[in-house]
């Protein structure tokens, strides 16, 4: 029986099939009953994406205001939630964390963490990897005197380099990268590293070549099919590759030399405790996700975790101290009455150092380091604050929300750390302070980034006095958002105080 011509006609064909996407692409964008408001329809592929800048906050500002601080979007294909506001991150993130603490299930985090470790995994592996690696952590001394003593050494190193340049205007980005990195290797296997050693170096420029691969990599979350474009267009494949390279410089031959060394008694790193759980765990015959082929990973979630946060966190310190060298100066008037010059800062020092503390939390507030959180999903259907939000919703939580916000903070965008000491001359620090983030997944090496920034800059503070290049120029408040947000290059004299 031959077929109408009706259906044989192109135009009818185009028409037809022009109809049937749209339909799908409808069907599949579409926001479900009771999901959180957000912008109006959603293109084919590419969701609401068209709608955002390289960064995204300013329109995530504008949306809030229009729809509240709990909204929706379509990113590609994929559903997101963002929230705003502490009380609403705090309630997603504390009271239901059971739900709010999955990654997303997408082939990057996959292929990124192959499923290993504690920061791209869920469920019980990322509980049980989480739980052990905050132990061994506890074990080491984070937060305490015992892990500070290690660090010291490494600031001597540090500091005696700034001296070096003999206050000529310097970038410092490279040697505050190195010496964070050091004391993460030396947690991780116990070893340091000299800066100009080849192979630290080759892993640094791997590193820095890694953060700038990120930023076009997150597209694959929202758009996996560009993956298998020709070339590496969204740059995963030099992801992949500079994380290889890390691994390969740093992680393989170390691991190997524990392997093979390993003896029962103290640990005095993060490879050595690791191993001893592994063994306590195959004596008793327990179950359990602990082993060697989550090692890498582990060392890799710590790497990054911990090595360029901390260093962003101290070069905004420096931004702000040539902005404010009043601060700078209330700082070393209390170092020289508390510590004095003639030895260096301690641990011990810090509670009678309440000005500086109170700077280095204004630092982490006003520098919002990790303004956009680490994306999260959702472990199953959720109703919240009167919004459904389906299983594997994306979601993103804006730290900038609070750590910025007008309501918690007069003028947020002046630096003043006197913000954070009572009229009692004590320091104190509101509930929304969260620049690590709330809840089971908060930031895992906060104690050691809130004990290194207390000790460099105390260190730091008591050498130098911070001053603009000859010519007086400032640098930049902006900074530049990738996967956090670090000042734009700029130099600093640091001249020797007499």
């Amino acid at each position: 029986m031959p077929l109408p011509s009706f259906i044989l006609d192109p135009t009818s064909l185009l028409l037809g099939s022009l109809m049937v996407v749209s339909l799908l692409w409808w069907l599949s964008t579409r926001r479900p009953p009771g999901l959180p408001p957000g912008p109006g329809p959603a293109l084919p592929l590419l969701g609401h994406l068209h709608l955002l800048d390289k960064d995204p906050r300013p329109k995530f500002r504008e949306w809030r205001r229009q729809y509240g601080d709990v909204f929706s979007l379509y990113m590609g294909g994929q559903l997101v939630v963002v929230l705003n506001g502490y009380h609403v991150i705090k309630e997603a993130l504390v009271k239901h964390a059971d739900v709010f603490s999955d990654r997303p299930k997408a082939s990057i985090m996959q292929k990124l963490g192959n499923g290993k470790g504690f920061a791209l995994t869920s469920g019980s592996v990322w509980k049980e990897q989480r739980k052990v690696t905050s132990d061994i952590l506890r074990e080491l001394g984070m937060g305490r005197n015992i892990l500070a003593d290690r660090l010291q050494e490494e600031i001597t190193h540090y500091i005696t380099t700034l001296r070096s340049y003999r206050g000529a205007p310097v970038d410092v980005e490279l040697i505050t990268n190195a010496s964070i990195t050091n004391n993460i290797c030396n947690i991780i296997f116990g070893k340091r590293y000299d800066y100009d050693d080849q192979r630290f170096v080759r892993c640094l420029k791997a590193a820095e070549e890694n953060f700038m691969a990120f930023g076009p990599s997150k597209t694959l979350f929202f758009m996996p099919w560009l993956e298998y474009l020709p070339g590496d267009v969204c740059r995963f494949k030099t992801l992949l590759s500079t994380q290889a390279t890390i691994e390969d410089l740093l992680m393989k031959q170390q691991l190997l030399d524990h392997l093979h060394n390993h003896t029962n008694g103290d640990a005095s790193d993060v490879i050595h405790a690791y191993i001893s759980e592994i063994r306590k765990r195959e004596k008793s015959g327990q179950s359990t996700t602990i082993n060697t082929d989550h090692l890498p990973q582990i060392f890799l979630g710590l790497f990054f975790g911990g090595s360029e946060t901390t260093a962003t966190a101290i070069r905004w310190a420096l931004v702000f101290f040539l902005h404010n060298p009043d601060v700078q100066d209330k700082c070393y008037d209390e170092i020289q009455r508390v510590v004095g010059t003639e030895r260096a800062p301690s641990m011990r020092d810090k509670p009678e150092l309440t000005y500086l503390e109170a700077t280095i939390l204004e630092v982490l507030r006003r520098a919002n380091i990790v303004p956009l959180g680490l994306v999260r999903s959702t472990a199953c259907d959720v109703m919240f604050r009167g919004h459904f939000i389906p299983k594997d919703t994306f979601v993103m939580y804006i730290l900038e929300s609070v750590l910025l916000d007008p309501g918690v903070w007069t003028e947020p965008l002046q630096f003043r750390p006197e913000r954070f000491i009572g009229p009692d001359g004590k320091l104190t620090r509101p509930d929304e302070f969260i620049p690590f983030a709330v809840g089971p997944r908060m930031c895992i090496g906060q104690p050691l980034a809130r004990m290194e920034l207390f000790l460099y800059l105390a260190t730091m503070i008591q050498h130098f006095r911070f001053l603009p290049p000859d010519d007086g120029r400032l640098p930049s408040l902006e900074g530049n958002l990738g996967v956090t947000y670090t000042p734009k290059p700029f130099r600093i004299r640091m001249v020797v105080r007499e």
